[in-house]
């Protein structure tokens, strides 16, 4: 069996913050900060080939997100992550873009992490995670 070419590439640079909690905001403002605690403040690209097939997947301007929500030492403080993080929850929710396909939403999500210099060990042990989580609780097949 062939493997089949595999290639992302990051065009841009989303540009991300951190949302902070500011004295004024209300309760409601707060719990979303919590939430989805990061920003993507400029437009970036990431091109994906595979196979014979091509993705262009963008984020928006004002994007907000949670990062890496894993349960562990290696998530929310690392900003290595941040990036990764934003497509994986871009595909995640709107699973059209890479045409429903569980298993290619954890590759870029790995190759992201590998270009942002996370080490390999941690790259495929959170590669693992988000296969066996999105496999067995998120409903995708």
């Amino acid at each position: 069996m062939l493997k089949k070419c595999f290639s992302v590439e990051l065009i841009g640079n989303p540009c991300i913050i951190v949302r902070e909690v500011l004295p004024d905001d209300d309760i409601e403002t707060v719990k979303e900060k919590n939430k989805k605690p990061f920003q993507a403040t400029k437009t970036a690209i990431i091109k994906v080939i595979y196979g014979d097939k091509k993705y262009l997947i963008s984020n928006n301007s004002g994007y907000q997100y949670d990062g890496a929500s894993i349960p562990f030492r290696i998530g929310k403080s690392n900003m290595k992550l941040l990036i990764p993080s934003l497509y994986h929850d871009i595909i995640c929710e709107d699973k059209s873009l890479v045409d429903f396909d569980r298993k290619l939403s954890s590759m870029i999500f790995k190759e992201l992490l590998l270009q942002c210099k996370v080490n390999k060990l941690t790259a495929e042990i959170m590669y693992q995670a988000v296969e066996c989580y999105q496999r067995f609780m998120r409903g995708w097949k």
